[in-house]
């Protein structure tokens, strides 16, 4: 199963096709480029530091810890909160929730270690008692927890939104053959849209939502079907049509009722003679 990193998800409301040839959010793709940016930035403080520029290895270092600290309490926190915390512990044995939370886990562990050595040895806020006198051994430690997070966060990428996974039932539904209806209908999720938008099925038919890139819902404006979990690549659900209608869905991460950004429609006829 596919997974999405900690700081380089979709957010909800976005559905612009990313710029790095994947499946994910131009959002997503700007978050994982700043990421590798600012780790980069990082080494490059280290190597002013080596040079005695310490004066500008300070503000270096202190920018890309701050700059995080607001990537996390505005994008990355919200977003493993809406997107992986609802469901766990339940799904942690599996690689689309196992990551991201060690992800998570780390990247807040970082973030921390960044503050305290910008604290420690930036400023005198700190009580002399917590504050450290190895410099070096602080601030690599910090660096190399740094990089392993961002690494950890280049390979969710990639697994999210640039392999294909074999598709397995999660709400298997109805089986089509044990019942007098139509052929079952496939419907595809992928670049943060709904394939085919639009979608006419006669009474009884079974549609099926298959996911192939990426972390979604299937949910109806009026709720007569949702899907149960937060659905991810190779994942499906399944729902079977037995009133006449037409009925507007979405996906609740990327897409709003009414047919914002992720939504979709299927129309609903009379059962085929």
């Amino acid at each position: 199963m596919a997974w999405r990193p900690m700081g380089v998800w979709g957010f909800r409301g976005v559905g612009v096709p990313g710029f790095l040839g994947g499946n994910a959010t131009f959002a997503a793709d700007m978050n994982l480029v700043a990421q590798v940016l600012m780790g980069f930035t990082l080494l490059g403080g280290m190597a002013l530091a080596r040079a005695g520029r310490y004066r500008a290895h300070a503000v270096c270092q202190s920018s890309v810890v701050l700059v995080n600290l607001v990537s996390i309490g505005l994008f990355m926190g919200p977003t493993f909160r809406r997107e992986v915390a609802p469901e766990l512990p339940a799904r942690l044995g599996e690689f689309s929730y196992a990551f991201p939370s060690a992800h998570a886990a780390l990247g807040a562990v970082a973030e921390l270690l960044g503050l305290y050595v910008l604290l420690s040895a930036g400023t005198r806020l700190l009580p002399s008692a917590l504050r450290f006198t190895n410099y070096k051994a602080w601030m690599r430690s910090t660096l190399s927890l740094w990089w392993v997070v961002i690494i950890l966060g280049l390979a969710s990428y990639a697994a999210s939104y640039l392999i294909a996974r074999e598709a397995r039932a999660t709400d298997p539904g109805v089986t089509p053959a044990s019942r007098d209806v139509a052929e079952p209908v496939t419907v595809e999720a992928r670049n943060f849209a709904f394939e085919p938008k639009e979608l006419t099925v006669a009474r009884g038919t079974t549609v099926i939502w298959t996911i192939t890139a990426g972390r979604h819902t299937v949910t109806a404006d009026d709720r007569t079907f949702d899907s149960p979990t937060i659905l991810t690549a190779g994942d499906q659900f399944t729902h079977t049509f037995e009133v006449e209608g037409t009925f507007l869905y979405y996906c609740e991460i990327h897409g709003s009722p009414g047919g914002g950004d992720m939504a979709a429609v299927i129309t609903v006829t009379a059962r085929r003679p």
